[in-house]
């Protein structure tokens, strides 16, 4: 009776293995199928953001900047944003309010869209509608810059000077600090406001 179950029990066991090694290849077709069809559908994660390394930028909502040299202010920068690239030694600024200080304690005082502050040098370039106040004397030019050792304001565009009697415009003007020296190197034109009966 033995001996007679075992043969039989043997060819239901071979018929089960080629049953059982289709379903496992099926099992792991679908999975393969699975996992192809959740890449295909999971959308690729976004590329990383470039990495800027702290050390050569920083950026600043706001920024304020005085020059002292000799125990006395230089001048006094004011930014609503800044970024510093320390690898050129430069600050850029927006929306920039500056104001100069002179040897005969008079202010110059500055306004312009954007700036460069060189932080080795302390020059500075001024530009965007730049617009400078001394006295009653008021500056239009689309650019300034200062340098520091000649302590030098130099517009070399074009420049349009208006006070209450004339308006003279130019280009190529040059502000000496020190010696309280305005030269416009190119004139090429002056408004005198004359009033009713003078002339």
């Amino acid at each position: 009776m033995i001996a007679s179950a075992l043969p039989e029990a043997c060819g239901q066991a071979r018929g089960l293995r080629p049953k059982l090694l289709k379903l496992l290849v099926c099992l792991g077709l679908a999975g393969l199928a699975a996992a192809g069809l959740w890449g295909y559908f999971t959308p690729a994660p976004p590329p990383p953001k470039p990495v800027v390394s702290s050390g050569e930028q920083a950026k600043m909502e706001s920024l304020s900047l005085t020059e002292i040299e000799e125990g006395g202010q230089r001048w006094k920068l004011k930014a609503t944003k800044a970024e510093y690239q320390k690898n050129s030694n430069e600050i850029r600024v927006r929306d920039v309010y500056l104001e100069f200080y002179g040897a005969d304690r008079q202010t110059i005082y500055l306004w312009g869209q954007e700036g460069l502050v060189n932080t080795k040098t302390r020059d500075l370039a001024i530009k965007g509608d730049v617009k400078l106040q001394k006295g009653d004397v008021t500056i239009y030019t689309p650019e300034i810059q200062y340098f520091q050792k000649e302590r030098a304001l130099v517009a070399p565009d074009e420049v349009i000077l208006v006070s209450p009697l004339a308006q003279v415009s130019g280009k190529d003007l040059h502000i000496d600090l020190t010696k309280k020296s305005l030269v416009l190197k190119q004139h090429e034109l002056t408004k005198v406001k004359v009033e009713k009966g003078v002339l």
